[in-house]
């Protein structure tokens, strides 16, 4: 596991970085508070922008890149399926389990929903607000990715990063989630994505097969050829 998390810096680094800011920042800051400090933002084009952002950490983008990767390389459509299925049983078991309240009830019950700016809709209530599922779903998905595209592609596991970050930031700013929601649900999406990592070249990396795709399929090697026998 320890391994996998280091297979990639660009990506490890700078979640681990967000995940510790949100850690301090929780520290300081009374619940809600990260919220509310987000009023004077909320106006548009940001609420539109965080709106399409938040769009990152559903169901779609596992699908999306899962299915077109079929045609070039197997293994990431297994990869993303294997953790698809990982983030989405593990965050709706702790949702249930813990029952947080969201934000919207959580300012109901004490008497401060006036004072909440909304980002141009009204944020869902009840009692699942831990941890954040889009962010541990975006931290996963990118993650996965990251370590796929390996340490030599900089950029692209910096972009990764970053889109898992905007995902989790997005959901205090649209008022889904708490600071602490968000932070659990990165680490517990960075969690995720390494175990997923360490099953692939632990046991997965055997089968080359994987490494082809539809358009793109495995041939195997013709056999050397043979000297000619000696009379």
């Amino acid at each position: 596991m320890k391994q996998a998390f280091w297979a990639n810096p660009w990506f490890t680094i700078p979640a681990l970085v967000f995940i510790n800011a949100g850690l301090l920042l929780a520290l300081f800051l009374p619940p809600g508070m990260e919220i509310l400090h987000l009023n004077d933002w909320r106006r548009e084009p940001l609420n539109t922008f965080f709106r399409w952002a938040t769009r990152l950490g559903e169901v779609w983008p596992f699908l999306a890149i899962g299915l077109l990767s079929l045609l070039w390389r197997y293994r990431i459509a297994v990869l993303l399926a294997m953790g698809g299925l990982l983030i989405f049983t593990s965050s709706q078991l702790l949702k249930v389990t813990v029952s947080k309240d969201r934000p919207m009830l959580f300012f109901a019950n004490h008497g401060l929903t006036e004072r909440v700016v909304l980002a141009g809709e009204w944020p869902h209530g009840g009692r699942t607000s831990f941890p954040s599922g889009h962010t541990m779903t975006a931290f996963g998905l990118f993650g996965v990715l990251a370590l796929l595209a390996g340490r030599r592609r900089p950029a692209l596991s910096l972009a990764c990063a970053g889109a898992a970050a905007l995902v989790g930031v997005s959901r205090i700013f649209l008022i889904q989630h708490f600071l602490t929601d968000v932070v659990a649900g990165a680490l517990l999406g960075l969690l995720a994505a390494g175990v997923i990592w360490a099953i692939d070249q632990r046991w997965l990396s055997q089968y080359t097969v994987l490494d082809s795709g539809i358009l793109n399929r495995h041939r195997s090697s013709p056999p050397a050829p043979q000297p000619p026998a000696v009379s």
